[in-house]
């Protein structure tokens, strides 16, 4: 197994790509910019969505897990979803966003 199995980088379309080198992938996820896909802050907290650089698909023949969207506070406090591209990525930070919303709506 390489080193480099299961870690990605974006290029400039937000399209996961396999880095050619450990020290490319490092360097490229020391930079945050790189990372954020959406962030939402509320009274109770934040939903973050992010790209991983890593693969956290858990079945053979599952595509890949590189973004996540994480719910930071509320009473869906540590809950997260995650996604195969950056277009799901967008559209389930928007879905998890509208989610919370409701919920804090009904709770006023």
């Amino acid at each position: 197994m390489d080193m480099l199995d299961g870690l990605y980088i974006l290029d400039e379309n937000q399209q996961p790509i396999a880095p050619t080198t450990l020290e490319q992938w490092s360097k490229w996820r020391k930079d945050d910019n790189n990372l954020q896909v959406d962030l939402s802050i509320f009274s109770w907290g934040k939903v973050s969505t992010i790209f991983l650089g890593k693969d956290y698909s858990n079945f053979p023949n599952q595509e890949p897990q590189l973004f996540e969207t994480m719910v930071f506070g509320g009473e869906h406090n540590g809950q997260f979803r995650r996604y195969s591209t950056w277009e799901q990525a967008v559209q389930g930070h928007k879905e998890v966003c509208m989610l919370v919303k409701a919920i804090g709506e009904k709770e006023s």
